[in-house]
């Protein structure tokens, strides 16, 4: 190769985006520090856990999460002894161990509608061979949800003013098509 063309070469920078790939993901500050999620990844292989925790730590920084973690959560070691052959041969057994290897990511401070898309988002785009299972934390007042709080919640995911899916439950289960079997398992059936 020429050494002018090596020398462009060298000029040349890596685009943004993929440069962000080769180093640690971007943290957002909590304001207050309320928990608002616990997410813990399980795997049987580190390299699975590890991926899907830099690409739960990224999702949460580009939706405006504040997310602590990956945090190493112990070991879980299971062994199993089994004979190898049966009857005469008990003495030749042959072990068997399963690691599980676990992290934890905290949302801090989220906004429960933005959690409940981060966790949505995790679930449809989740690495094979790594588990999730999310605690999440949410607090309400003591009387319930006010007009002014279902309102902010409608406006914020931009449903004011379309269908809502919850809308035709209620007025589904008022029909007389599902209280009609109900009311046919109470009559007593005939003697015969």
């Amino acid at each position: 190769m020429p050494p002018e063309a090596a020398e462009k070469l060298e000029e040349l920078r890596l685009p943004r985006s993929v440069q962000a790939a080769y180093l640690a993901p971007l943290r957002r500050a909590a304001e207050h520090g309320v928990p608002c999620c616990d997410l813990q990844l399980r795997s049987y292989n580190v390299r699975h856990v590890e991926f899907m925790a830099d690409f739960a730590m990224r999702a949460a920084y580009y939706l405006k999460l504040p997310a602590r973690g990956p945090v190493p959560l112990p070991r879980i070691t299971e062994r199993w002894t089994v004979p190898r052959a049966h009857f005469v041969n008990k003495k030749s057994q042959e072990n068997f161990e399963r690691v599980t290897l676990r992290r934890l990511i905290q949302i801090q401070d989220g906004h429960p509608l933005v959690v409940r898309l981060w966790l949505g988002y995790l679930e449809k785009h989740v690495y094979y061979g790594v588990g999730m299972k999310a605690n999440v934390f949410e607090f309400e007042s003591l009387d319930g949800i006010d007009e002014e709080t279902r309102a902010a919640d409608e406006e914020f995911l931009g449903l004011r003013g379309k269908d809502k899916a919850g809308d035709g439950v209620a007025e589904l289960a008022m029909t007389e098509s599902l209280s009609s079997p109900v009311e046919s398992m109470e009559q007593p059936a005939p003697n015969g």
